[in-house]
């Protein structure tokens, strides 16, 4: 016999993302606030926050309750705008080169790392717009950010 595929969750404020996801996206959704989880503890062995915490209105909390619903050794991963360079995502959208985010605040990297108190670290890093794929690509894209990077990503365990 084969084992079930994992179960997804995909959790948003927005009945209408969640409802704008794609039929086979997910297993579940659920209309909550990330900041307060209508989960049990230890109920995810991965939670993946995706351009959020800069739209919360207190991201340690979010990062508290992603610790609280992870399984021991469960992999928390992050992504996020680089708010250390603000200034260039002002400019983009000045351009138009960038939409516009609506109501949010750029996490600095200290910030952004400091967030991770409740897990141990694994790897923060900035990136241009590749996190992932091709190494020779992502390093090509690295290199034009000069090691800044236009978004960040942190990738913690919980103990």
């Amino acid at each position: 016999s084969r084992l079930a595929p994992p179960l997804s969750v995909a959790l948003d404020l927005s009945v209408p993302m969640l409802c704008g996801r794609g039929s086979a996206s997910a297993s579940a959704r659920v209309a909550a606030d990330a900041m307060d989880l209508p989960f049990q503890d230890a109920s995810f062995d991965a939670v993946l926050c995706i351009n959020l915490l800069e739209h919360v209105p207190e991201p340690a909390r979010v990062v508290t309750e992603a610790a609280r619903v992870l399984s021991t050794g469960g992999l928390f991963l992050a992504v996020t705008p680089n708010g250390d360079v603000v200034w260039l995502f002002e400019a983009l959208e000045r351009l138009h080169l960038k939409l516009p985010e609506g109501p949010h605040r750029f996490l600095s990297c200290r910030e952004f790392v400091a967030l991770a108190a409740p897990l141990d670290m694994i790897e923060h890093h900035r990136f241009l717009a590749f996190p992932v794929g091709p190494r020779r690509l992502v390093q090509f894209s690295d290199s034009l950010a000069c090691g800044r990077g236009l978004f960040q990503y942190l990738l913690a365990r919980k103990p």
